[in-house]
């Protein structure tokens, strides 16, 4: 099950080592030096054990026209799919999207 969210995250991002888990999803991790380390979600820190995709989507920037006069500066995020855990507890996979500077936690997967 997936669950939306769009709720804001504050992320640590870096460049790290890439781990596989077997599955097709981790084979195929996508690397970026602004891949995310670690998030901070309802209080609680993750550590981001894999990057397991990376992809561009269309983000829903007909609600921000009225922000923007001018028009949207972006149609477009980065999302990353990545298995995280929290200091005690399961590891979850997350679907984090970065819009300029912000960061959101679109998905967690069950």
């Amino acid at each position: 099950m997936v669950r939306r969210h769009d709720e804001p995250l504050e992320v640590a991002t870096g460049e790290r080592a890439a781990t596989s888990s077997g599955s097709a999803a981790a084979t195929a991790a996508v690397l970026h030096d602004d891949a995310p380390r670690s998030f901070v979600w309802r209080g609680r820190r993750y550590t981001v054990c894999a990057v397991l995709d990376a992809w561009q989507e269309r983000r829903a920037w007909w609600r921000e026209v009225g922000e923007h006069p001018d028009g949207p500066t972006d149609t477009e995020r980065r999302v990353w799919r990545v298995e995280a855990r929290p200091p005690s507890g399961t590891a979850g996979v997350f679907d984090l999207g970065r819009d300029d500077d912000h960061w959101l936690l679109l998905r967690a997967h069950d």
